[in-house]
C-alpha cells in the first residue's frame, strides 16, 4: 500500500507485466510493451503488448477519508499467430495483483495481419490510510 495519489493503475500494471521473465520472454523483452500509443514505425513488430487505463474512479471510504481507487485498464497484445497464448499469460499476471478481467475483443487486422486479443481488468488499488492524513 501507498498513498493514494501516488497509485496509478497504469504503471502498476506495466511493472507486473515487464517483471515477468516468462512473459518478456515470449514477446523478446521490455521494448514490446507500451503504455497509451505504439509508435507507427513499432506497429508490425509484433508480438506487442499496450495497457491503457481506462477508468480510476474512488473506491472505498472509511471515516470519510477515501481509501481506493477502483480501476479498469485496458491490455492488448498484437501477434501474428498466437496472441491469445500471451493475452493468458497477462490474464495470469493480473490475477496476482487483484485485478479480474472482464470484456474481451478479438479480431483480425487484414491490414497489418495481426490478431488483436484486448482484455479489459478491473480490480482495486488501495492506499495506506495514515500516509493519507
Amino acid at each position: 500500500m501507498s498513498n493514494l495519489y501516488e497509485l496509478d493503475s497504469l504503471e502498476t500494471t506495466y511493472q507486473t507485466l515487464i517483471a515477468d521473465t516468462a512473459l518478456m520472454n515470449a514477446i523478446g523483452g521490455v521494448n514490446k510493451v507500451w503504455k497509451y500509443h505504439i509508435p507507427e514505425e513499432n506497429r508490425e513488430d509484433a508480438p506487442l503488448i499496450r495497457i491503457n487505463p481506462i477508468s480510476e474512479i474512488p473506491g472505498e471510504y472509511a471515516d470519510n477519508q477515501q481509501l481506493s481507487w477502483d480501476c479498469i485498464i485496458q491490455i492488448d497484445v498484437w501477434d501474428y499467430t498466437d496472441a491469445r497464448s500471451i493475452a493468458l499469460q497477462i490474464n495470469k499476471l493480473m490475477k496476482t495483483i487483484h485485478f479480474k478481467q472482464s470484456t474481451p475483443t478479438f479480431e483480425f487486422d487484414p491490414d497489418t495481419y495481426l490478431i488483436r486479443d484486448g482484455r479489459r481488468y478491473r480490480g482495486v488499488l488501495y492506499s495506506n490510510l495514515k500516509e493519507n492524513e
